[in-house]
């Protein structure tokens, strides 16, 4: 009895260690996902993302003059993940001709 009753447990503790693991990488991905989306579809696309993804958009930053990139935090079940992403398309590439 003392034997099932410590499997049950072993059972139940790594249980919930692999949704803890499962949902850091659910946020992980998703915001990096959604840092990428945001390069191009902006605050809307990321909370379609986030939404899809059954995850919160919990800070959104466009582009300031202080950090030249998007930065999405996303919050999946209690764990936040923070993705930046730059857009290197716009950025003035220099060519020969005037």
């Amino acid at each position: 009895m003392l034997t099932l009753a410590i499997t049950t447990m072993l059972f139940v503790a790594l249980a919930k260690v692999g949704h803890r693991v499962i949902n850091t990488e659910r946020a992980r991905i998703t915001s990096q996902v959604a840092a990428l989306a945001a390069v191009y579809g902006g605050e809307p696309v990321v909370r379609e993302i986030a939404q899809i993804n059954h995850a919160t958009l919990c800070d959104f930053h466009e582009p300031a003059s202080s950090r030249p990139y998007f930065a999405v935090c996303v919050e999946v079940e209690g764990t936040q993940r923070l993705a930046h992403a730059v857009d290197t398309w716009s950025n003035a590439v220099p060519t020969l001709e005037p």
